[in-house]
C-alpha cells in the first residue's frame, strides 16, 4: 500500500507547496451542514436514519484540505472524512481519509493505521471536470488500504469506482445525473458491474424574499444491489 500511496501524496504535497508559497493568494475558509434522510455513497447506504453532515474547509489557490463528518440521528453510523485536493479548471486530484467509527468508539482509534480493526480506509481520486464542449464530469477512484477492501485473504482488493455525472436544466429547474461502475470484483461488488445510477432535482423552499433553503431530492438505483433510494436534504448553511 506505501508504494502507492506515497507518490501520490509527495505529488499533493509539491502541488500544494507550490500554490501556498503564492503570497498574494489568502485563505479562504468556509463551513456549511447538511441534513439527509439517509446518507448514500456510491449506490450503498450508511446508517438506519437521517444524518446531519457538517463540513469545514480551507483553500488557498488551487489546494484545499477539507474535514467531512456524518452523524445518524439514531446514532448507528458516524464517520469523519479528511481529505487533501489539488484542483484546476479542468482536473481534481484528491487523497482521502475515511475514518469510520463504531458508534461506540470500540477498537476505533483514530490513529490506528496497522492494526487488523483499523477504522479507516485511504482513497485516491481524480476527476475530469465538465466543460461546455463536453459536459460531462469523469471521476475515477481507487481504495488504497483499508480493512473494508480485503479480500477472504486479508490482501487489499484496491477497488476502483469510475463515474459520468452530468448538469443539466428542465425549464428553469437544475438536475444532475450520474452513472457509477466497478470494472472488477472488489469493495461495490463481486463482479464488474453498475452499482450506481442516480437524478437529483436541486431546488429551493422560498422563505421570505431574502431567504431561500437549498434542497435536494434525488432518486438512486444500485441495480447490482437491486436496491434503490428515494432521499432529500437540506443544505442549512
Amino acid at each position: 500500500m506505501r508504494k502507492l500511496v506515497l507518490p501520490f501524496v509527495i505529488l499533493l504535497i509539491c502541488l500544494s507547496v507550490n500554490e501556498l508559497s503564492a503570497q498574494n493568494k489568502k485563505l479562504e475558509f468556509s463551513s456549511k451542514l447538511d441534513l439527509l434522510t439517509r446518507h448514500l455513497w456510491r449506490g450503498s447506504h450508511s446508517g438506519t436514519a437521517p444524518t446531519l453532515e457538517p463540513t469545514l474547509s480551507v483553500k488557498k489557490s488551487k489546494f484545499s484540505f477539507t474535514a467531512w463528518g456524518a452523524y445518524s440521528l439514531d446514532e448507528s453510523y458516524q464517520e469523519v472524512d479528511l481529505y487533501v485536493s489539488y484542483s484546476t479548471k479542468h482536473i481534481e486530484i484528491s487523497l482521502l481519509d475515511y475514518y469510520c467509527p463504531t458508534s461506540d468508539f470500540t477498537d476505533s482509534k483514530f490513529f490506528d493505521y496497522d492494526s487488523d480493526l483499523s477504522p479507516h480506509m485511504i482513497d485516491s481520486s481524480v476527476k475530469l471536470k465538465a466543460s461546455k464542449k463536453f459536459p460531462v464530469s469523469i471521476l475515477a477512484s481507487v481504495i488504497l488500504y483499508g480493512r473494508f477492501d480485503h479480500d477472504e485473504n486479508e490482501d487489499q482488493r484496491y477497488s476502483t469506482y469510475l463515474e459520468l455525472a452530468h448538469n443539466f436544466k428542465v425549464e428553469d429547474k437544475n438536475l444532475s445525473a450520474s452513472l457509477g461502475f466497478t470494472p472488477f470484483e472488489g469493495y461495490y461488488d463481486d463482479k464488474a458491474n453498475l452499482v450506481c445510477a442516480s437524478l437529483y432535482l436541486h431546488d429551493s423552499i422560498k422563505f421570505s424574499e431574502t431567504y431561500q433553503l437549498p434542497v435536494k431530492c434525488g432518486l438512486t438505483l444500485n441495480p447490482a444491489k437491486e436496491r434503490v433510494y428515494l432521499t432529500f436534504a437540506f443544505k442549512l448553511k
